[in-house]
């Protein structure tokens, strides 16, 4: 017999009952994904999540997921290559540290393929000395973030990230997340 799981949120809300105060709202469960979720007329952002770690990975997609980004996973830099070549993305959320090979090397060899040269890399990593955000730097994100992090704040530093990247490209999210022009300024 197969298992169905949906994700509640729990939530106070006043809609149901207009002339409620919000002090007097009742507690209410949400479906992710229901209609006044906060996501409407948001652009849905496709993002590649690669990361080994299991309950890592189901942190992150549970986070973007609620808040309306599509999610495709990967565990490995060998998945996460096959994975690149069948579907374009807005954003790829890589970890340094894979099983098979760095995370620095699937960057470098993303960028070298044609359809994802442009295609935003932000680093996520337990490693976060200067230098380690340097090389994921040189690599070619556009962010680095440290293990361990707030999952629930992931999702608006990513539309930060790429808001950012628009109006002054790559060197002003490293401005914006780092200072100066050297990581941890």
């Amino acid at each position: 017999m197969g298992a169905v799981a949906c994700a509640f949120v729990l939530g106070r809300g006043s809609d149901d009952h207009p002339g409620e105060t919000r002090a007097a709202a009742r507690p209410r469960l949400s479906i992710v994904g229901e209609a006044g979720s906060g996501t409407e007329g948001a652009k849905v952002l496709r993002v590649l999540l690669v990361e080994d770690d299991p309950s890592m990975r189901f942190l992150c997609r549970f986070n973007l997921a609620l808040e309306g980004f599509e999610i495709v996973e990967a565990a490995t830099g060998e998945e996460a290559l096959a994975k690149v070549n069948d579907a374009a993305f807005d954003l790829v959320l890589l970890d340094v540290m894979l099983p098979d090979f760095s995370g620095l090397e699937v960057a470098t060899r993303m960028r070298a393929d044609g359809r994802m040269g442009e295609v935003p890399i932000v680093f996520v990593s337990a490693r976060g000395g200067e230098t380690d955000i340097e090389q994921g730097r040189s690599a070619g994100a556009i962010d680095y973030i440290v293990k361990p992090f707030d999952p629930i704040a992931l999702p608006q530093r990513l539309r930060d990230d790429l808001e950012e990247l628009g109006r002054s490209g790559a060197e002003g999210v490293w401005r914006l997340r780092f200072g100066g022009g050297r990581a941890g300024m």
